[in-house]
């Protein structure tokens, strides 16, 4: 059974009303949505400031504003950011255009800060993904990626 995608108009309504701490701040015609918001994925963690992009036909993008991301002692680059440095959230394919950004994108980005979080404390990459080869995935003894 192939699904629906949504409209634009759709995206935009459910953002508002699932993530309302989440305020549309650009609005491009049909074309391209923005909204930016706070994120703290624990009680304990940062406050986030981040920015979502949503454009149809696109896998939407997040960027994260305030406080800048540190790249931690001993590590040459953040782990699981796209070229551009927006977060690297999902993996080619996962994204697919029926999925409401509200729903399925927005959570995911409470978990990336999460796991940015344990890897900047430790140095360990617990979240998987499909950078194994890169540094964020093994420990500082060159141990393998950790699962937990």
């Amino acid at each position: 059974m192939r699904r629906r995608q949504p409209s634009f108009d759709e995206q935009v309504y459910r953002m508002a009303i699932v993530w309302p701490g989440l305020v549309l701040r650009r609005r491009v015609r049909q074309v391209e949505a923005v909204w930016v918001g706070q994120f703290q994925p624990t009680p304990l963690s940062a406050d986030y400031r981040v920015s979502v992009r949503y454009r149809p036909g696109w896998g939407p993008s997040v960027d994260v504003l305030a406080p800048k991301l540190e790249i931690r002692e001993g590590a040459t680059c953040l782990p699981h950011v796209n070229g551009d440095g927006s977060l690297c959230l999902h993996i080619s394919g996962e994204w697919q255009s029926w999925m409401y950004v509200a729903d399925y994108f927005v959570p995911w980005i409470g978990g990336w800060l999460y796991f940015y979080e344990v890897w900047y404390a430790t140095g360990y990459w617990i979240a998987g993904g499909t950078h194994p080869d890169k540094p964020e995935h093994r420990s500082e003894q060159g141990e393998d990626e950790v699962t937990p």
